[in-house]
């Protein structure tokens, strides 16, 4: 099946189209399309030659580019603006955030070690390590170019399916791959429980120390003679201990990705401003590239001589060409048969 009104504008895109059709470029497609990309430089830099010009020609042409000035210096007031809140603003909630934690920690510490000084450093290593866990999972599947799936709605046919899948069960089962991450996410559920259970305990230290006898005969003894008050003091401890972890972990999440997309744009904009032409030549490379992927597509498609033997897919299919780049900024394939 062919997609001849998809348009591509970087050759990475239409590789990938070409691959998801099992057809990939030869060293020789790729000498050609660099022939397109100079020829294509070449026309760019000639169709726009420096000429004299009246005050009303450069008035024409520097008003777009004052207006484009403002808009630059908009976006770049929006962007610092942002830049200011994400860099001071959620550094300190999560300052903030990290201190309730420590303390609600510590307290719960305080029950099996009686070194203060050594609880508290205790407190603080496991509040952080609930942070930078977080970055490792992010900047770990990030390199391994990594996405996690779209979020489904709960509904009772996904439960059974994924208790099949646990099972085993179905003739069409395949093992589903985990996040190159998967490691450092399930030690950040195992912080996370740490930092809940020893937030609930520290809050009822104060019920647990006076208590005598066996382990089951104070639990009895907590869960028949507390009061209301002392159920409610735990349960909203419990809660805002839970709503700091998970707000520091979603915070951190954000500034992650946030940081990614910051440099990638950086990146990106240093690039254009080195080589102007570099997004051009790119899609004039992509056209060209995806014109040829969809040649080898339907020449494969065809029906193939008998005797032939036909290219398994994701073979490459040698065909060679020249290519060059007309007057309109379009790309033309010359076959040599």
């Amino acid at each position: 099946m062919t997609t001849q009104n998809q348009k591509f504008n970087t050759l990475a895109d239409v590789e990938s189209w070409g691959a998801a059709q099992g057809v990939v470029l030869t060293p020789k497609d790729r000498e050609n399309l660099g022939k397109i990309m100079a020829s294509e430089r070449v026309r760019l830099e000639q169709s726009s030659p420096e000429t004299a010009k009246g005050w009303a020609d450069r008035w024409n042409s520097f008003y777009p580019r004052l207006l484009e000035a403002v808009t630059g210096a908009g976006e770049t007031l929006l962007t610092f603006a942002q830049t200011v809140i994400v860099s001071l603003g959620v550094p300190t909630v999560l300052v903030l955030l990290l201190i309730v934690e420590h303390q609600r920690v510590l307290h719960g510490i305080e029950l099996f070690e009686t070194d203060y000084n050594l609880a508290s450093f205790a407190a603080w290593a496991l509040v952080l390590l609930n942070l930078v866990l977080e970055f490792q999972v992010h900047y770990v599947e990030h390199q391994a170019g990594y996405r996690e799936e779209l979020a489904q709605r709960s509904s009772l046919r996904l439960w059974f399916r994924r208790l099949a899948y646990w099972l085993g069960l179905g003739d069409s089962w395949t093992p589903e791959n985990e996040s190159p991450a998967h490691r450092y996410k399930s030690l950040l559920k195992l912080v996370t429980f740490a930092i809940l259970a020893l937030a609930l305990v520290g809050s009822m230290r104060s019920v647990i120390e006076p208590l005598q006898g066996a382990w089951y005969e104070a639990l009895v003894e907590i869960l028949t003679d507390s009061s209301l008050l002392l159920i409610l003091t735990w349960l909203g401890g419990l809660l805002f201990t839970a709503a700091a972890v998970l707000a520091a972990q979603g915070l951190s999440r954000y500034v992650a990705i946030r940081t990614v997309e910051i440099v990638a744009d950086m990146s990106k904009r240093q690039a254009v401003a080195v080589d102007p032409h570099a997004v051009a030549i790119e899609s004039a490379a992509a056209r060209a590239a995806q014109a040829l992927i969809q040649e080898k597509v339907e020449k494969r498609a065809a029906k193939v001589p008998f005797g032939q033997a036909v290219p398994d897919r994701g073979e490459a299919v040698s065909m060679p060409m020249n290519g060059s780049v007309n007057g309109h900024g379009g790309v033309s394939i010359e076959r040599n048969n």
